[in-house]
């Protein structure tokens, strides 16, 4: 499977993703902008090659990550699961 190289060199990884989790958890970056981020900075594959890897097409793998709002959350789901997160539910006083 062709990859791409991860723009983030393995010293600066740790540091990379807490910041990445952080604007998560403050909700400065949106799901589908979180996944395109992982998928090319951290994990370095193409999306047609990701895309296939989490059972999508192209197409919908791009709508997650555009967080087009037609999205199924079983397309999200199926999108975010490999790289290690889940979907769920938290209670505003815990963001």
């Amino acid at each position: 499977m062709p990859r791409m190289p991860p723009k983030v060199e393995d010293h600066d990884r740790e540091a990379a993703q807490a910041d990445l989790e952080k604007r998560m958890r403050e909700g400065k970056v949106s799901v589908g902008a979180a996944v395109r981020e992982i998928r090319q900075r951290f994990v370095g594959i193409t999306l047609e090659d990701y895309a296939r890897l989490c059972g999508l097409s192209k197409t919908t793998l791009m709508n997650v990550e555009r967080d087009d709002p037609r999205v199924l959350l079983e397309s999200v789901k199926k999108a975010v699961e490999p790289l290690g997160y889940q979907l769920s539910l938290v209670p505003a006083e815990d963001l």
